[in-house]
């Protein structure tokens, strides 16, 4: 029945917009794989470059330069270049994590195929 000849029931009319089940759980499973990434590559980061990392990158509330430099007692030239080097660092970590990733995928889909 088509909805637009006035024969349709009224359930035929209703649209749902929402994603899929399936769609939901992929990008619950991906974002998952995602923050275990960057997880594990902050394992990289010594305890002061993980605790900068957070704060001005994570963390809601970001944390001053000014502030952090109080904390560790060194300049916010200090803390922003140990910011910057640990960016790099977990970047460089993610990027190999994926690539690791995209490995695996391609292998397993030569197994099944």
């Amino acid at each position: 029945m088509r909805a637009d000849d006035g024969t349709g029931e009224w359930q035929d009319w209703l649209v749902d917009d929402s994603e899929s089940q399936e769609v939901t759980v992929g990008d619950q499973q991906e974002l998952d794989q995602r923050r275990g990434m960057l997880k594990t590559a902050m394992d990289v980061l010594n305890d002061r470059e993980r605790r900068i990392f957070k704060a001005r990158r994570l963390s809601e509330d970001t944390i001053t330069l000014e502030d952090l430099s109080t904390e560790f007692g060194v300049s916010r030239e200090r803390i922003r270049q140990i910011e910057v080097r640990a960016f790099e660092k977990v970047q460089k970590a993610v990027q190999l994590a994926a690539r690791e990733v995209q490995q695996d995928q391609t292998a397993l889909q030569h197994l099944a195929g």
